[in-house]
């Protein structure tokens, strides 16, 4: 096709204002392919991406949407790993809320015969996150404790599944009573309410040892705080992002009583996002992360990822879901 339909961010405005549009087929360039997109997920940094408040600022206009699966139509002379045809999940700086895009081939991500496409869109990028940040930076051990806040959500669903993976049990947190129950069938040991208040008493009777050896935290604001009374005598805390709206403040005088560290994780560094582009560098080993996440599902060793659809053209419908923490998984755009 010459043009394909996407969204489009003409300028920065609100989620609400994005356009469905013709779009024009753009060349390659080296290092690149270009993707017949069959699903892309939509992620809660969607509305400061397109509002120009995110970290990265895209050139305008742009096509929003940072993670897709579908087909490969066509790779540059110097790619050699992917080839037309292969069918491929991608961590994306943008362009996935469309029909096709063109990216990188060093966060493109071969899928196996095995698994759906719309499955693999969720792995790279939020599978991606909690599979790294458990492994690289909390260095989660069988048979520890962890504390999931906004267990429900997407980046919580895959926390709790692929905590369990790694042995670890799961004490989780959501909203409502029938997000918390999705978070127990997805695999949580126990389920309570994100309420600040009563969340370290809650927690500390589960947990003989006094609280939580991590705490994987995705929200911030007054679940942060709540998570330094939760977390045991050298426990570890993710900051993974700030959902509520507040960046927390740490109180140095807590880390030093209770030999408590505090590890912020940005995916984004390992896969381009970064202040620098460190992409190429690393994709050595991301791709192996991927694999692995892969591997496991495709094994059974770990449930397929809960997934919302949507059709591109209820994108309105769907990324009022996300924006209104009504999801339970990961909200899919899938493309006509």
């Amino acid at each position: 096709m010459s043009d394909y339909l996407g969204l489009v961010c003409s300028r920065w405005c609100h989620w609400s204002e994005l356009e469905l549009q013709r779009i024009g087929r753009r060349p390659l360039a080296s290092g690149q392919v270009r993707i017949r997109v069959r699903h892309a997920g939509v992620g809660f940094a969607l509305s400061l991406f397109v509002s120009g408040k995110y970290q990265r600022k895209p050139p305008l206009p742009f096509t929003p949407g940072t993670e897709a699966a579908g087909e490969i139509i066509e790779v540059a002379p110097d790619v050699t790993r992917l080839r037309p045809g292969q069918r491929v999940a991608a961590a994306l700086d943008w362009g996935g809320f469309a029909q096709e895009v063109v990216t990188t081939a060093d966060t493109v991500y071969p899928v196996p015969d095995a698994l759906d496409l719309a499955s693999a869109a969720a792995l790279p990028v939020t599978y991606g996150t909690v599979w790294a940040a458990l492994a690289w930076r909390a260095a989660l051990q069988p048979g520890e404790t962890m504390l999931v806040h906004g267990a429900s959500g997407s980046l919580g669903t895959a926390a709790v599944q692929v905590c369990r993976l790694m042995g670890a049990r799961v004490i989780a947190t959501a909203s409502t009573a029938a997000k918390r129950d999705a978070a127990l069938r997805n695999g949580a040991a126990h389920a309570l309410p994100s309420d600040p208040e009563s969340l370290a008493a809650a927690v500390k009777g589960l947990c003989p040892s006094g609280g939580v050896d991590v705490v994987f935290d995705p929200v911030g604001g007054d679940l942060f705080d709540a998570s330094l009374r939760c977390a045991a005598p050298g426990g570890r805390l993710l900051s993974i992002g700030y959902a509520s709206g507040r960046i927390p403040e740490v109180p140095a005088n807590l880390l030093l009583v209770k030999n408590l560290s505090v590890i912020g994780f940005n995916y984004g560094y390992y896969i381009g996002w970064g202040l620098t582009d460190e992409r190429r560098r690393l994709a050595p080993r991301v791709q192996d992360v991927v694999g692995k996440i892969m591997h496991a599902v495709t094994q059974g060793e770990m449930p397929k990822p809960v997934v919302q659809h949507f059709g591109l053209h209820q994108w309105h419908e769907a990324v009022d879901t996300t924006m209104s923490r009504r999801a339970i998984g990961k909200v899919m755009l899938d493309m006509p």
